[in-house]
């Protein structure tokens, strides 16, 4: 039995971060088969995570939303391993929970996608459990950048990183710039792969759970943030919600509705899009003519329904890369180096850049003018299969590292 854990798992209520873990324990039990494998999740939302991702996950353990107490969590962990090794003790005698799943694994594979930078002010939480002496895998990671003190921590705790992938090459030439050791491969985003439900169930989904009648409608997908000002210096709410709303009546006034995404759905209202969504819908000069997708979806389902739009507009990456691994004409609103290189990645440098607006200097005029640009560069299906690829690259690397360990053929 081959034992992985996956951390820094915030809660599968950020449907981005469904997507991810999702995808990589679906793909890593396709790549290791037939080998035995179990899998557990480290999640600060365990109620929940476990009552949504229990069919891909053979256990979903709490872990802690403070950061001394995971620091010390971890820290413990590789002492009392160690410890249990020397002694032949069993680890399980000694270590509860997330503790001992972590002593046992065989591999810790961290998500998160972009949780090892110095963007959100608290790398050195997920920075933790680089230190629990454990092999780890970063998978089609965003990796910084980093402040000072938060690259010099990330070189002190890289000895454990056994695989490391990246998702753009302005990772790639970054980690290969600090830590050139941990020799980066770039591939794809994970969630690249994620399956969806057909069209007739996304579409009944839309119009029964929205009540949204969606006949004879031209569809734009919209994303929005409630978090985007809160990790973008010199931004503000009140702008965004402004600008976003003229950009919605504008393409109103187009004979487009809108289906406004709110794709985090967190605990803290700060990182809730429910709120902004409404917020938005609520400002708009015809209402009835655009729809908030409210209900209790799963990443899959929110793809489902991205796919019956004809555009996306994006502030949450994965719904960016929903809509992107269908090849659908997409724009991304950008506040952080992720939305720029995973746009750059997919449609090289000078189409990327029609198709990206920075949300410091968001405006509804801008807005349209990517949005026209999306439309004129069409549907790009090669390119999606291309990054299909690419995001299983990342667990072929999986594949044979495990089967290295396990000295498999």
């Amino acid at each position: 039995m081959f034992k992985i854990a996956v951390t820094n798992m915030t809660g599968a209520r950020n449907h981005g971060s469904e997507a991810l873990v999702r995808c990589i324990a679906e793909q890593a039990r396709e790549a290791l088969a037939p080998l035995p494998i179990e899998l557990s999740l480290h999640t600060e939302d365990r109620v929940y995570d476990a009552a949504v991702l229990s069919d891909v996950y053979d256990k979903v353990l709490q872990a802690s939303r403070w950061p001394p107490r995971q620091a010390l969590r971890y820290g413990l962990s590789a002492a009392l391993r160690a410890y249990t090794m020397a002694a032949g003790t069993p680890a399980s005698r000694l270590m509860p929970d997330v503790g001992r799943d972590t002593a046992e694994a065989d591999l810790l594979i961290a998500t998160g996608g972009d949780v090892f930078t110095s963007d959100y002010g608290y790398f050195d939480k997920d920075a933790r459990v680089l230190a629990s002496g454990r092999p780890i895998a970063l998978l089609g990671q965003t990796i910084g950048p980093f402040k000072d003190e938060d690259l010099s921590l990330f070189q002190r705790l890289t000895g454990n990183i056994e695989l490391c992938t990246v998702r753009e090459t302005a990772s790639l030439a970054y980690v290969n710039e600090i830590a050139p050791e941990l020799k980066p491969e770039l591939t794809a985003d994970v969630a690249f792969l994620l399956e969806m439900p057909p069209p007739d169930v996304a579409r009944r989904q839309l119009e029964v759970d929205g009540r949204f009648e969606t006949a004879g409608r031209r569809l734009v997908g919209l994303s929005v943030s409630a978090g985007i000002s809160r990790y973008r210096a010199g931004t503000s709410r009140d702008a965004y919600v402004a600008e976003t709303t003229a950009f919605i009546d504008e393409l109103n006034r187009r004979g487009w509705s809108v289906v406004i995404i709110p794709h985090v759905q967190e605990k803290p209202i700060h990182n809730n899009d429910l709120y902004v969504s409404y917020e938005v819908l609520r400002s708009v000069a015809r209402p009835g003519e655009n729809v908030v997708v409210a209900s209790p979806l799963l990443a899959a389902e929110y793809k489902g329904i991205i796919g019956l739009c004809d555009v996306l507009v994006g502030a949450r990456t994965h719904t960016t890369i929903a809509s992107l691994s269908q090849g659908i004409p997409t724009v991304a609103v950008a506040y952080s180096r992720k939305a720029w290189g995973i746009m750059k990645d997919y449609f090289g440098e000078e189409v990327a850049a029609k198709l990206i607006v920075d949300v410091k200097d968001m405006t509804a005029e801008k807005l349209h003018d990517s949005f026209a640009a999306a439309l004129a560069n069409g549907r790009t299906p090669e390119t999606a299969a291309r990054m299909k690829r690419l995001a299983l690259r990342n667990f072929e690397i999986l594949r044979d590292y495990v089967q290295a360990r396990q000295n498999l053929p």
